[in-house]
């Protein structure tokens, strides 16, 4: 496609708004409600920060093999849309896990945490990469990518900060 419509743009941009909420929420107040709400030991929360190092370190592991296999999804679907609905739905589920008293403690907690944690950031990444993985797909006018990628940027600082305030 050599030009995207005004529409496509939009919606492209407003696609952001929510996902990047999402990630706002658990990157700002998951520890918070760790450590303030469910009121875990100081024992649990050290193993809870071991757990979140690690996570983090797959992460660098995970976004390269996420875009792997984004790039050869073949479905009816296309190669993005799966994902993004993929890591949309499972990982909107996995945000309110995150958040969800379970009435474990200790060890339980932190495996069933570092499950959902890594689940989650797994539908993350598998929604985020197919997702701006898309921009070149839209149009093949390098101008036209730079608005809409600028547009879809601004709509993710939006979805952000609507958290935060």
């Amino acid at each position: 496609m050599s030009n995207i419509t005004k529409r496509n743009r939009y919606f492209f941009g407003l696609g952001t708004v929510g996902r990047d909420m999402l990630y706002a929420l658990v990157s700002l107040y998951l520890v918070f409600y760790l450590t303030e709400i469910l009121d875990l030991s100081d024992t649990t929360m050290l193993w809870m920060t071991g757990v979140l190092t690690v996570l983090r370190i797959f992460d660098a592991v995970n976004d390269p093999f996420m875009g792997y296999l984004v790039d050869n999804t073949q479905s009816r679907y296309g190669k993005f849309k799966p994902w993004i609905a993929i890591g949309g739905v499972i990982g909107g589920i996995l945000t309110v896990l995150l958040f969800t008293d379970l009435g474990l403690a200790g060890l339980a907690y932190v495996l069933t945490f570092a499950l959902f944690y890594l689940l989650w950031d797994f539908t993350y990444g598998a929604n985020d990469i197919a997702y701006w993985s898309m921009l070149p797909a839209l149009t093949i006018d390098q101008k036209e990518r730079e608005k809409t990628g600028s547009f879809a940027r601004i709509c993710a600082n939006i979805g952000m900060y609507l958290v935060v305030v």
